[in-house]
């Protein structure tokens, strides 16, 4: 139960670790393994624009069109999520889809609206319960003895803040993962955190955009690792609008979902 003090830890410390254990990850882990070992010409079938909308589908190191990751970053990716049927997506991923997908949206669903009850901010929580829905970030980062060049910053993954309201993590986390906070002073520091079997969360730039900048989304980056042999899974969850939808934003007006992502897309 995400209680009031739990809200305020959000606004104070930029992020907040849930009061309930991690969800089991080992089924979509398995079937992301699954998929990153196939063939490159069955991993194409499903990039990004074999969907169109936010970020459903796969990306790769070195890809230069890719709308979820830098074409440096040391990372595999695909998105999966509710905008599409289970059909569209590869077949590695269909027992997943069918078996395990509602319970860890019904979660994940759960924590943040009980946090958008605690935060009250005006329109916010209809705005959720009638526009929003989730995708799931499967990200693969192959052991860094494959590369001979690093992301941006000399990272694993480059810095950055996420498209979505929220940003969950419902399978817990793997080490590496590095937060940038804000400290009394208005300085910034990175921040590791640590592996944990608890769900972490963090908001992302349509919170930041709809406060107008009251709630920072978290700027967030994946160090490299020392032990260059180790490969690293992350699985994020992402509470997004669904495609074609038209919404008041605060301080903006009328704007639509493909409009939102165009904003978001040009802090790059």
């Amino acid at each position: 139960m995400i209680d009031k003090q739990s809200a305020n830890a959000l606004n104070s410390d930029g992020y907040l670790v849930a009061p309930c254990p991690a969800l089991d990850g080992s089924e979509i882990q398995q079937a992301f393994r699954a998929f990153i070992r196939r063939e490159r010409e069955h991993q194409l079938r499903f990039l990004q624009k074999e969907y169109g909308y936010a970020y459903d589908g796969f990306s790769y190191y070195g890809q230069t069109d890719s709308s979820h990751q830098a074409h440096d970053d040391l990372i595999s990716t695909f998105v999966l999520s509710e905008f599409y049927p289970v059909e569209r997506f590869p077949p590695e991923f269909h027992g997943f889809l069918n078996s395990r997908w509602q319970e860890v949206v019904q979660v994940v669903r759960g924590l943040e609206t009980e946090l958008l009850t605690q935060l009250d901010v005006p329109g916010l929580l209809d705005f959720y319960l009638h526009n929003v829905g989730h995708m799931l970030s499967n990200n693969y980062y192959p052991p860094l003895q494959q590369f001979t060049t690093t992301a941006a910053g000399n990272t694993r993954l480059s810095a950055h803040p996420d498209a979505s309201l929220f940003t969950v993590f419902p399978f817990g986390i793997d080490q590496e993962l590095e937060l940038q906070l804000t400290g009394e002073d208005g300085g910034t520091t990175w921040q590791s955190v640590d592996a944990s079997d608890a769900i972490l969360l963090y908001p992302g730039y349509l919170l930041e955009m709809w406060t107008r900048g009251e709630i920072k989304a978290m700027n967030h980056r994946v160090r490299l690792s020392a032990d260059r042999a180790a490969e690293r899974f992350s699985f994020s969850c992402f509470s997004l609008p669904f495609p074609l939808r038209k919404f008041e934003m605060p301080g903006r007006g009328p704007v639509t979902s493909e409009e939102y992502f165009e904003a978001y897309g040009a802090l790059f």
